[in-house]
């Protein structure tokens, strides 16, 4: 029982240690100075704000698709005889040239019988002619009165030469069959898939092959209706030619900087139900180079593509980068030493820049480099304006000083350049003005501690440069 005392004794001495040991530590920590957010100074990169004219370009994803794609059918059946050696997938054909041929011996002998029975009708309609030319003499001759149809044999004649009109129709329909037989490329195409082979008897109406032109290609491209509006497009259907807009197409499977140019010649007449965006289709030129008139590489149906739309010019209006936006509609203003948010009207954004109508004024200064905690109306300095510094030494402008080109005051930019020079060069602190102390006030540690390195450099050049002048007297003196 003692012992068991004593152990619990020890425990707490050693508890009791540890706490007033943990407490004295608490309060005797070191703690690290806080700045407030609202006493800090934030330095930021600002431009001036101008207006200007701008293009704007509207981004969209599609597929390329060519304008024909259909399948190849047989109009006649029997057995394949001859296929081209083009016929493989990826086998380029021009205009009637022969892709397969099916066995023609039928059709030249359904041909040659056709041909007799013309022979055959011409005859006849010839001796009708002779009959009727006799009957018609032999009326005048002996006949009286009127004669009729019948006497001067004209429904025969008719009926000859209606049957002469069919044997020629049986014949050119024979011919027509037979040359049938010969399958041809009906516009310049490409084979995609072939679905018979030589030697396979074929049926009227069969699928012979499935092709694609390449003489032109087209993309559907989806677009918004605030798309729609960007771009201007004020009609459906087929465009005008002053209406048509460029499109540069580009392969998001590529590393490299190939691009096709389009032109967007229609937009369709309805829109889409479920997710409301308008379709414009634009057409590429020979996609396949197959004139070998560009220097880009063929363009395949079924590409992932990204198009790049270049509208009309909209002027007068504030080009700016995105990065000085704080959300979708505010953005970063310097104004009076402080950092506010103002409301504008943007018209079109992208992942670099955003087209503002309205909300700001030219001449204005925006922030480019916006804080990462922002508290409104935070005090700022300006440290870059329109990509000049300010506040610092700079090449031809001694003391940094406000860059050429308008903007808005730097805030004591020489002063501070002065307050870095050795101390024989700097101003009077009691004949500075107010901004020029504000800038030195506003003056990172940085640039404090080369201020005092640049003066205690001065200082002991000034000292080392007086032993020298003083050492020689004191020398002769004693």
């Amino acid at each position: 029982m003692k012992k068991t005392y004593s152990q619990l004794m020890i425990v707490g001495v050693i508890v009791a240690i540890t706490a007033v040991a943990f407490s004295i530590m608490v309060i005797f920590r070191p703690t690290a100075p806080v700045e407030k957010l609202e006493d800090r100074v934030e330095r930021l990169d600002v431009i001036t704000a101008k207006r200007q004219d701008v293009f704007p370009t509207v981004h969209t994803q599609a597929v390329v698709e060519s304008r024909l794609n259909i399948n190849l059918k047989s109009q006649v059946s029997g057995q394949v005889v001859y296929t081209s050696p083009k016929f493989l997938t990826g086998g380029f054909f021009n205009t009637d040239e022969v892709i397969l041929r099916i066995d023609p011996s039928d059709y030249e002998l359904a041909l040659v019988q056709a041909e007799v029975n013309v022979a055959r009708a011409e005859q006849t309609l010839s001796v009708e002619k002779e009959q009727a030319e006799l009957a018609r003499q032999d009326w005048e001759k002996y006949g009286e009165g009127e004669a009729t149809d019948l006497v001067l044999r004209i429904p025969q004649l008719r009926e000859a030469e209606a049957g002469l009109k069919g044997a020629q129709a049986n014949y050119e329909a024979q011919r027509i069959r037979l040359e049938r037989t010969e399958v041809k490329a009906p516009f310049p195409l490409m084979l995609d898939q072939k679905l018979v082979d030589l030697g396979q008897i074929v049926s009227t109406n069969q699928d012979l092959a499935t092709v694609f032109g390449t003489e032109e290609a087209e993309i559907r491209m989806p677009l918004s209706q605030k798309q729609i509006d960007l771009l201007r497009i004020k009609r459906v259907g087929i465009l005008a030619e002053e209406d048509m807009l460029d499109v540069v197409v580009r392969d998001l499977t590529r590393d490299d900087d190939i691009s096709w140019d389009g032109k967007i010649m229609r937009l369709e007449s309805s829109i889409d139900r479920k997710s409301r965006v308008y379709y414009a289709v634009a057409t590429i030129y020979d996609p396949m180079n197959l004139n070998r008139d560009k220097d880009t590489p063929p363009l395949l149906p079924g590409v992932f593509v990204d198009l790049e739309i270049k509208g009309p010019r909209i002027e007068n209006v504030f080009h700016i980068p995105v990065k000085a936006m704080r959300d979708d509609n505010n953005i970063f203003i310097y104004e009076d030493e402080k950092l506010i948010t103002k409301k504008v009207d943007v018209m079109d954004r992208d992942d670099d820049f955003v087209t503002i109508t309205a909300g700001i004024e030219e001449g204005e200064t925006i922030t480019t480099s916006p804080p990462f905690s922002y508290v409104p109306g935070m005090k700022a300095a300006i440290a870059n304006l329109d990509g000049m510094p300010v506040g610092r030494s700079v090449a031809g402008q001694p003391g940094g000083g406000r860059p050429a080109g308008g903007g808005a005051p730097s805030g004591g930019a020489t002063t501070a350049a002065a307050a870095e020079a050795p101390t024989d060069a700097r101003p009077n602190r009691a004949n500075m003005t107010p901004e020029q102390r504000q800038a030195i006030a506003n003056m990172t540690p940085e640039q404090r501690a080369a201020m005092r390195a640049q003066r205690q450099a001065a200082k002991g050049d000034g000292g080392q440069n007086n032993t020298e002048q003083q050492g020689q007297p004191q020398g002769d003196t004693q």
